[in-house]
């Protein structure tokens, strides 16, 4: 190599430093060992004077020609939520409020266009990388020639229609990273002009020529992809077809290695390219790889220096605010500019970094609006023009699930959503729950202003449930609990994740007794007005076994009885504020509150902390039954429902409470989980005299999330200075999205 080095060096005419190429190659996660490779490098002082890369390689590349280092990359890949970036999933705290509750809740969802079911495609279209690509490469904001980045660069893409090897020397460096790493039936391929364009290691995984072509005299090469199976080792069918599938890309680097100077490949063969959690291992084993060539590397620095010192690089890192002279929405149909650009909520001429750049990407793309969308920036005639490039989601979806648990049984999920069908701004939300229970709400919500962040709407929902225990006119039994609303509401959404309401509405309840009471009563009824404030707050990152965020509601409610109903063997009667019976028709008046917090020292173990409070006040001589709330369950079951571990849903009527509850989750192997639940109570029983009930309870659950949702079972006891009517040792299971 040495010797080489000299007739390289001493062949070039005098004082023209030859320039040093560097080639990384693809191989998926194993091409994060290249970061290891520029480590020693560094270590020896040793610059690259070009670049060129493909797949991982064009990402590892790409960023440490802009001016990262190789410390940087480091971590930054270390540093990055790999299961996020490499789907289409965003975290729920990044999601607007009127589409939390059903997000990622369902089995299926699919887009509803021209009275058709359109099949999803199942492949990952790129927003959350290139979301991450735009991020780390946006100091390189309007320099569209890769040449003139402080250590030039191209990457190889492939054209999806022609079949050949596209060389990406300009354009926006995001995508250009993006189609040379789009891995064919994972990655949606990238339409750049007329190309199609798809991973180039399907044709050529090393870029050696290429980097000759650019001026490189001495070519230095990291290698981490596909080397040939032996004989023995194809004795499975996904080895042969990996085999076949990169046999034309390793014939071509047989050939691309034979012009390479020094070629170096880290030992990454037991390790799988599509595992991205090992990046110290395969940093580490770039550097191993490397080590031995730091003095061909550092007496190769130094031979160039002699020749000529070389320039320093330009540090461009530094460049993190940018003013736009035109803003252009390219790819929506469905959407006005209009629309798009009052929630982007960005102008021309003003200054922005690339972290709010972000946020209002995140913004837009938590609207639901898109599949997909993104930024790209151009350089045009001196002026800087922001691209917003949108592929639209159809504006009606379709949703669905199934649901068991062991106290409302099994039951299917269904959901619609519709947008802009009514008016511009409009959003209509079609929620069901059909089984042995059931519960239907129709949500139809207005925005009043550009950036929809207010909104007027009208809602209507019943559901039918049954309650483990109740005391009704003296008696105690299982009762069936019915309840219907119709009501109005104000709006305002702070952001993402908070959302204030405010509410009015006309309420009907019931309960049946599943017994037969001494008084033969068969239902008793009542209907209601009430007003309602509420404040909540939810930045959970997902809704099934969530690692971090918070979620918190408080709301104070006042409700008046109008008239009572009750249906017995023989009669009906109802009963009025002139002609009350034992119904209480004066005011009353609750406040309720509930925060639990998600906290997590790390990716595998969970800890929750969760509060609750209620406090009902009235002028009547004791609280109504249509003003109970129910404690009871692992989750809030219905919307009068307190979570309580230990006892059954619904179990404990109450009319003052205040409780903690402190779990924690441990994920011991991929998606199975193992819960320790606790929680403390003190709380005055409904129909009880005026002392306090200690109210306790712990349980173990393992979860799995399926693919129909998650999975619960688990034990529990509750603690209660009372004897229950049920045994205070109590077995549950619950299957399927949450409703």
């Amino acid at each position: 190599m040495l010797i080489h080095l000299g007739q390289v060096i001493f062949s070039q005419e005098v004082n023209i430093r030859p320039k040093v190429g560097l080639v990384l190659s693809g191989g998926g996660s194993l091409g994060m060992a290249h970061v290891g490779v520029l480590k020693v490098m560094e270590e020896a002082g040793l610059r690259p004077d070009l670049i060129t890369g493909v797949s991982m390689g064009s990402i590892i590349g790409g960023m440490y020609s802009l001016g990262y280092s190789a410390d940087s990359l480091h971590k930054i890949l270390k540093g990055m939520d790999w299961d996020l970036s490499l789907s289409n999933n965003i975290e729920e705290n990044k999601v607007i409020f009127p589409e939390k509750e059903h997000f990622n809740n369902s089995i299926f969802s699919l887009p509803l266009t021209s009275r058709k079911v359109r099949l999803p495609s199942g492949m990952i279209n790129g927003q959350q990388i290139e979301n991450m690509l735009s991020y780390y490469t946006w100091p390189a904001a309007g320099i569209n020639d890769f040449t003139r980045f402080p250590i030039p660069f191209m990457c190889l893409a492939a054209d999806l229609l022609t079949g050949r090897l596209v060389e990406l020397h300009s354009g926006y460096l995001s995508d250009a990273m993006r189609a040379s790493s789009a891995v064919p039936t994972i990655f949606t391929p990238i339409k750049l002009d007329s190309a199609l364009l798809i991973d180039g290691g399907v044709l050529r995984n090393f870029a050696a020529e290429e980097a000759r072509s650019m001026g490189a005299d001495i070519i230095i090469g990291s290698y981490t992809g596909f080397q040939t199976y032996s004989e023995d080792e194809l004795q499975s069918v996904p080895g042969i077809i990996k085999q076949i599938a990169f046999q034309r890309s390793h014939e071509d680097y047989m050939i691309q290695k034979k012009i390479t100077d020094l070629l170096i490949e880290p030992k990454v063969r037991e390790f799988s390219s599509a595992v991205f959690t090992n990046v110290d291992t395969l940093v580490a084993r770039g550097y191993k790889a490397a080590t031995p060539h730091s003095e061909y590397f550092r007496r190769l620095a130094d031979s160039l220096n002699m020749i000529s010192p070389q320039k320093p690089i330009y540090n461009i890192l530094d460049n993190q605010l940018f003013a736009f002279d035109r803003i252009e929405i390219t790819g929506n149909k469905l959407y006005t500019d209009y629309q798009i650009l009052g929630v982007l909520g960005i102008s021309p001429g003003e200054k922005i970094d690339k972290n709010l750049i972000r946020e209002k990407i995140d913004l837009l793309y938590g609207k639901t609006w898109f599949e997909k969308v993104k930024y790209r920036i151009t350089s045009r005639n001196d002026s800087l023009i922001l691209f917003i490039d949108c592929i639209e989601q159809p504006k009606s979806m379709l949703y669905g699930g199934v649901f068991y648990d062991n106290n409302i049984r099994a039951g299917i999920i269904f959901r619609a959503t519709f947008k802009d069908l009514i008016s511009q701004r409009s959003f209509i939300d079609f929620d069901s729950f059909i089984g042995q229970f059931y519960r239907f709400k129709l949500s139809v919500l207005q925005y009043i202003d550009r950036n929809q962040k207010f909104g007027l709407s009208a809602v209507f929902h019943t559901d039918y449930t049954r309650l483990p225990i109740l005391e009704i006119r003296n008696e105690m039994g299982a009762a069936y609990f019915r309840s219907g609303y119709a009501g109005v509401a104000f709006s305002k959404y702070i952001g993402l994740n908070h959302l204030m309401n405010v509410s009015f509405g006309l309420e009907n309840s019931s309960f049946t007794p599943d017994f037969i009471p001494a008084d033969q009563l068969r239902k008793i009824s009542y209907r209601y007005m009430s007003g309602n404030y509420s404040y909540k707050i939810n930045t959970i990152d997902t809704k099934s076994f969530p690692n971090k965020g918070v979620l918190f509601q408080i709301s104070v409610n006042a409700t008046r009885l109008l008239s009572g109903r009750i249906q017995t063997d023989n009669s009906r009667n109802t009963y009025t504020p002139s002609f009350p019976h034992d119904f209480l028709f004066k005011s009353t008046y609750s406040v309720a509150g509930d925060i639990k917090r998600y906290f997590s020292p790390n990716r595998k173990l969970t800890f929750v902390a969760d509060c609750n409070a209620l406090l009902i006040h009235t002028k009547d001589s004791t609280t109504s039954p249509h003003n109970y709330y129910f404690a009871g369950g692992q989750e809030s079951a219905f919307n009068r429902s307190i979570p309580l571990t230990g006892f059954h849903p619904g179990e404990i009527p109450v009319d003052r409470y205040a409780g903690i509850r402190l779990n924690a989750d441990l994920e011991f192997h991929e998606d199975l989980h193992i819960s320790l639940l606790t929680n403390f109570a003190l709380a005055h029983e409904a129909g009880q005299d005026k002392s306090l009930s200690i109210l306790g309870g712990y349980g173990l659950e393992i979860g799995y999330m399926s693919i129909i949702g998650p999975v619960r079972i688990g034990l529990m006891q509750g603690i209660s200075k009372y004897n229950r009517y049920f045994s205070s040792f109590k077995g549950f299971i619950s299957i399927g999205f949450g409703l």
